[in-house]
């Protein structure tokens, strides 16, 4: 069978490459800024967390989706998309210091754009598990970011017992600070009033889930419903659990209306 080629496409990014003490080798991000970014005075900041480690096409990229679909230039946001040396689940291992992926966001890779866009909100935009990052991030520090919203993202997992899980997170104990249903009843609340978070489904992890998952996004909603947590919810379309599915503008659309 002859390979299946789709292009070219007109690529066009800034690319910065970090070397960091926190990942195994060296990592790439990429960003986008809107065309008329002089007249913006606090440009909001996505930062779009990968599915995958380094540079993957293999759910799609994001940063095709985005410049397809000129989002970053209709709303007014910048896009940073970094890279990961591994499956990106965003954890800290204790016993190995180059194995540190909160840390690498917070400390290599904010402090650049802080300094670059300064006083801006910084949003946070994902789909699978990261979207299960997205949430565990803004519910940890959700004084660091403003809003996210994310695809398809096993979010009600309680234990690391699938996928990269195991290793990535080792004891299971060392997974409850992070178990995303824990940190809604524990944190929810300082959310405050407005809707902070949007998830939309659905692929493996929402209606009519495969047999060996279940709706995350069904059991998330009715959780922060439950516990009072303002949010936008929709999981009523099928799409591919890809980037390029058709819910990356859905997503941008609800980040501006929550920022």
């Amino acid at each position: 069978m002859p390979a299946r080629i789709t292009g070219p496409f007109p690529i066009s990014y800034e690319q910065y490459n970090v070397d960091s003490t926190r990942q195994r080798f060296e990592t790439v991000i990429r960003v986008l800024v809107p065309r008329d970014i002089e007249r913006i005075e606090r440009p909001r900041v996505v930062y779009a967390l990968p599915s995958s480690p380094e540079i993957s096409h293999r759910s799609g990229d994001v940063i095709e989706v985005i410049l397809a679909e000129g989002l970053h230039d209709r709303y007014g946001m910048v896009v940073v998309a970094p890279s990961y040396a591994e499956w990106p689940w965003m954890t800290d291992l204790p016993d190995d210091p180059m194995f540190q992926q909160v840390l690498y966001l917070l400390e290599d890779v904010l402090p650049v754009f802080d300094r670059r866009f300064p006083d801006s909100k910084r949003l946070l935009l994902g789909q699978s598990k990261s979207g299960t990052a997205s949430m565990q991030l803004l519910l940890r520090y959700p004084e660091l970011f403003h809003a996210i919203a994310f695809f398809d993202s096993p979010i009600m997992k309680e234990l690391p017992d699938q996928w990269e899980m195991p290793y990535y997170w080792g004891r299971p104990e060392r997974y409850r600070a992070f178990a995303i249903p824990g940190l809604l009843r524990e944190r929810g609340r300082e959310l405050g009033d407005v809707p902070r978070i949007a998830m939309f489904g659905y692929a493996n992890f929402g209606t009519d889930a495969p047999d060996w998952s279940f709706d995350h996004l069904g059991a998330g909603h009715a959780l922060m419903d439950e516990l009072g947590i303002p949010h936008i919810y929709d999981n009523s379309t099928y799409r591919a659990h890809r980037w390029d599915s058709g819910w990356v503008g859905q997503a941008f659309a609800a980040l501006d209306e929550m920022s």
